[in-house]
């Protein structure tokens, strides 16, 4: 099943950790449970223990070094981990992420060596072929690890390249204006969901 309506629905236990969202109860802001899965999912779904580890470490050591700016005493009536504290945890848990991934595929690491000679204009999302030079077997190898995923345009015939939360920050890149509810939209349609 998906991790995040399993345990966001079952278990309110999470909510003393880090609260219904990522703001005020009563607020527009994201729900916390499902914010995290999809930040630290890949673009197949996949979510690792580990990496859930590693939020709670990076978030809770945010807190304790930086109580006073993440107003923990506001926070600290209904949850442990502000939710600046977890917003800023994904990009220590990306940077690890990026680096394990490297260290498990060869592939994947002489293609971060590639990214990082990269300019600022190449590491924006979304991108296409026309600004980032990908083979074919790099981008198989991308789509499997789900690194990637391929959204055509029907209208302009263009295909584009996103990348998840849990691996874009490690990588470098940024997203383009508007292109953050759109990576949301495209991991639930690389799901199939």
């Amino acid at each position: 099943g998906d991790w995040s309506s399993d345990v966001c629905s079952s278990d309110l236990q999470l909510e003393k950790l880090w609260g219904k969202k990522l703001g005020n109860t009563n607020s527009k802001e994201a729900y916390t449970c499902r914010w995290i899965h999809a930040a630290l999912s890949d673009f197949k779904g996949r979510l690792q223990a580990r990496d859930i580890i590693r939020l709670l470490y990076y978030a809770a050591d945010l807190t304790v070094d930086n109580a006073k700016s993440l107003q923990f005493d506001k926070w600290s009536s209904d949850r442990l981990l502000p939710p600046q504290a977890i917003r800023r945890s994904i990009k220590p848990c990306s940077d690890k992420k990026v680096e394990e991934i490297a260290e498990e595929y060869p592939d994947f690491k002489t293609w971060t060596e590639q990214v990082s000679n990269y300019t600022k204009e190449q590491k924006q999302i979304p991108f296409t072929l026309d600004t980032v030079d990908l083979q074919p077997s790099v981008l198989k190898m991308l789509e499997d690890l789900g690194v990637i995923y391929e959204d055509r345009d029907a209208k302009q015939d263009i295909s584009r390249y996103y990348i998840p939360e849990i691996f874009r920050e490690g990588l470098g890149f940024e997203l383009s204006q508007g292109a953050r509810p759109r990576v949301l939209v495209l991991k639930r349609k690389a799901l199939g969901s």
